[in-house]
């Protein structure tokens, strides 16, 4: 069973794998509502490590929001490197229906995108950008493997239960890929 660690600007799943699901601090409130409790859900079902900045009510002062984003990285990189994460799949909002994919080049270059791609194909309209990898100024920045989906209002609401399995799939999917399993973890529960 994963443990939930509920930090000042942040909470925290340790679970297991090697893949780690993201929801930054955002900005606009609006945009990013339910990616902190899809990322959640979606951890909770595949058993993946989780970094989920606290929602707030209202938008936050870009002093406020600069602090929470640098916290937020800095407990990030460190969680990287202490569960040894290959994979990093970060969960955004968007204002326009569907799911857009950007991935850096370590992930593009590798099955990582292919994979999350894949699967989110089978239910929902998605767009690949293999670009620079920065969407809605947010970078990717990380140095493993990197996906970032932008959920519009439909998957983020109506749509949520389905777009929690289809990233809990990925994470398997990924985690068999990158050769971890649950036999030879020496996690315990």
């Amino acid at each position: 069973m994963p443990i939930k660690i509920i930090r000042q600007t942040h909470q925290e799943i340790i679970g297991r794998g090697t893949v780690l699901l993201s929801s930054p601090p955002a900005a606009d409130q609006t945009g990013d509502l339910y990616t902190g409790q899809i990322v959640e859900d979606a951890a909770l079902l595949s058993r993946a490590h989780a970094m989920i900045g606290k929602e707030s009510k209202r938008d936050l002062d870009p002093s406020d929001l600069q602090t929470a984003q640098s916290e937020f990285e800095a407990g990030t990189q460190s969680f990287l490197e202490e569960h040894e994460v290959q994979c990093v799949i970060t969960i955004i909002g968007r204002n326009e229906s569907g799911i857009e994919i950007h991935a850096n080049a370590m992930a593009s270059q590798g099955e990582t995108l292919e994979l999350v791609r894949a699967r989110l194909a089978l239910d929902f309209d998605l767009t690949t950008n293999r670009g620079n990898g920065e969407t809605s100024g947010r970078e990717l920045g990380y140095d493993v493997q990197t996906v970032m989906l932008a959920l519009g209002p439909d998957e983020r609401v109506f749509r949520r239960e389905a777009v929690v399995a289809s990233i809990a799939n990925a994470v398997g999917l990924i985690n068999a890929r990158l050769g971890y399993s649950e036999r030879t973890s020496d996690t315990q529960d």
